[in-house]
């Protein structure tokens, strides 16, 4: 895979970094591989005690993989998710996503890189309470200067795709659960990214509705969305095409 590196002193402003990701969205369309971890490392300090969170961990995910993330709780899968989604910085390592090696943009830059290239799912779905589902899934789109009708189509579009072209208008408080989180996939979707990370997406819903979200990851697995998913679910992770297990920071990839 190509790999585009992003220096603090190089490729300092938005619309360099946009040549750099049209580069890169143009370079891997035939790619089969779409992010390699190398050496991921994250430690923390507890005083003078060293906590290693995650230890040199090495992953290669190839385009539209469903892949899960289990572990006991504090064995390192949200540290993973978090340094993957440039959300906290890793000790050592990198990751390329997509052909950009994200460990070395700008922290100025990394919202650009995050609206462009990730989407995130969360376990309790953080939609904004005033907006209608198709308000909620537009609003992803503004920072990233989609023009407004195209906004609204795309958004109305993947809602009735996900089942929910009778909801448009309902907000998050007037939806069952299982409807707000098909709302925060479609949120995710929005900006076509390159991977999705859903953060326990089906932790806080009944079996039939964790198991409908599974099929909708499955669906959009097998056009091709790259999906990493941390669950402490079996159920989820069998429907996975490939199960990461983590214990104490240390990856094993079964």
């Amino acid at each position: 895979m190509p790999e585009i590196r992003i220096e603090e002193n190089g490729l300092e402003t938005a619309e360099k970094l946009e040549k750099e990701l049209n580069k890169s969205n143009l370079g891997n369309k035939e790619q089969k591989i779409i992010m390699q971890v190398e050496n991921l490392s994250k430690t923390y300090s507890q005083g003078k005690i060293l906590v290693h969170a995650l230890r040199c961990a090495c992953i290669t995910v190839r385009k539209g993989e469903l892949l899960a993330i289990m572990g006991p709780s504090g064995s390192g899968k949200s540290t993973l998710l978090a340094l993957i989604g440039t959300l906290e910085k890793a000790t050592d390592g990198k990751v390329i996503l997509d052909g950009i090696d994200l460990t070395s943009v700008p922290e100025k830059l990394l919202p650009r890189v995050r609206r462009e290239k990730i989407g995130f799912i969360f376990q309790h779905y953080n939609l904004i309470p005033t907006l209608s589902a198709l308000e909620n899934v537009e609003l992803s789109m503004r920072f990233s200067r989609v023009p407004k009708k195209e906004r609204e189509e795309r958004a109305r579009k993947l809602l009735e795709e996900l089942g929910l072209g009778d909801r448009l208008s309902h907000k998050p408080s007037e939806l069952s659960g299982g409807e707000q989180q098909r709302v925060s996939i479609a949120r995710a979707l929005a900006n076509k990214p390159a991977v999705i990370l859903a953060d326990e997406p089906t932790g806080e819903v009944d079996s039939k509705t964790r198991d409908s979200i599974v099929r909708v990851f499955k669906e959009l697995s097998e056009k091709g969305q790259t999906i990493l998913v941390v669950t402490h679910d079996p159920e989820v992770a069998k429907e996975c095409s490939r199960v990461l297990r983590i214990t104490d920071g240390v990856i094993k990839d079964n």
